[in-house]
């Protein structure tokens, strides 16, 4: 019984962790994005659609539709139906290969609309 307690204190304390470490990134974002913009998380949510939003934030910082759409206060479907239309629009590329998502650890691509950035994303090679 013992050992049961000491697993599962252990699995509540990673998952304290785990969900600290997502705000960490978070918060990261936005503070990223303030500093590029001079907007405010709550200056942004106020004045910015969403569409504007999820455009903005990936010209700023290039991550994961989940990791942008948590930062950024936007449901990851609607922040998936913004992916698309930017995608045809020329707008937005996304890594050739998956990476691991910085929130959710899992694999995905990473998107940018800055196009600065373009060719770098798209000719972008992992070690594997």
């Amino acid at each position: 019984m013992k050992e049961l307690n000491s697993i599962n204190s252990l699995k509540v304390s990673l998952d304290e962790k785990q969900g600290k470490d997502k705000q960490l990134l978070v918060n990261y974002i936005r503070k990223t994005i303030k500093k590029k913009t001079g907007l405010t998380y709550g200056q942004l949510l106020k004045h910015r659609t969403q569409s504007e939003r999820y455009r903005i934030g990936l010209r700023y910082f290039t991550t994961t539709n989940k990791a942008i759409c948590e930062a950024l206060n936007i449901p990851v479907e609607a922040g998936t139906r913004r992916k698309r239309k930017l995608e045809k629009a020329g707008l937005l590329v996304s890594t050739p290969n998956k990476e691991i998502c910085p929130y959710t650890g899992a694999k995905a691509h990473y998107y940018t609309t800055n196009k600065a950035l373009f060719y770098a994303i798209i000719n972008y090679k992992t070690d594997k």
